[in-house]
């Protein structure tokens, strides 16, 4: 399969998804029922984005590293996006006088408590795909038609767009240090280790 094709596949498995709710939605489906069918077709397309990427030829970004390295930048990357969510959030709370609060954060908290099992889709299925789609797809593609600044700007602000959160600052910083995370360790899945294991922190902090 050429790379292209690979790419393109990827991405519109990853829209597909993005239309579930919506058909879900105009089929009146509501409640339990719809977050388990979203959940499940969340699964679904994780696992067929891992199997594409698996199947992909590597870009120019991305080479074979030991697991120590990769071990290391899963740290540094979940530290450093901590460190990052905690500094702006309170230049937002003290200077903006905005809430320390994540709207995005809270309603996915709220969907969980209501719905245990969704914890899959936010937890570990949002992260690996979000990973692979604004940063290998978009970041990573993007470099040679402009440069590397510009791409990790393009899908920083794609990124935080797609969260449709009020912070979205913060999206954008978080979005720009995966594409740093990605282009240092020089493996998509360790970006996502990092993504998601901070996803899990939150998560578990936010349950305290």
């Amino acid at each position: 399969m050429k790379y292209s094709t690979n790419q393109f596949l990827t991405l519109l498995t990853y829209i597909a998804l993005l239309f579930v709710g919506s058909i879900l939605s105009m089929a009146k489906v509501t409640g339990s029922a719809y977050f388990l069918v979203i959940t499940i077709a969340a699964v679904v397309a994780t696992v067929v984005m891992i199997y594409l990427t698996q199947k992909s030829t590597p870009n120019e970004l991305e080479e074979s590293t030991t697991f120590n390295n990769k071990l290391q930048w899963i740290i540094v990357g979940t530290i450093g996006a901590l460190v990052i969510q905690l500094g702006l959030g309170l230049i937002d709370q003290h200077i903006f006088h905005a809430s320390t609060d994540s709207a995005n954060t809270m309603q996915l908290l709220a969907l969980v408590r209501a719905y245990p099992y969704y914890f899959l889709y936010v937890l570990i299925c949002a992260p690996i795909m979000e990973e692979i789609i604004f940063r290998r797809v978009f970041f990573s593609n993007l470099i040679k038609p402009t440069n590397i600044y510009w791409a990790a700007a393009i899908s920083a602000l794609f990124f935080a767009f797609m969260h449709q959160d009020t912070r979205f600052l913060i999206y954008v910083a978080m979005g720009l240090w995966f594409s740093f995370i990605y282009y240092k360790s020089k493996n998509i899945y360790v970006s996502a280790g990092s993504h998601l294991v901070m996803n899990t922190l939150v998560v578990m902090i936010s349950f305290m």
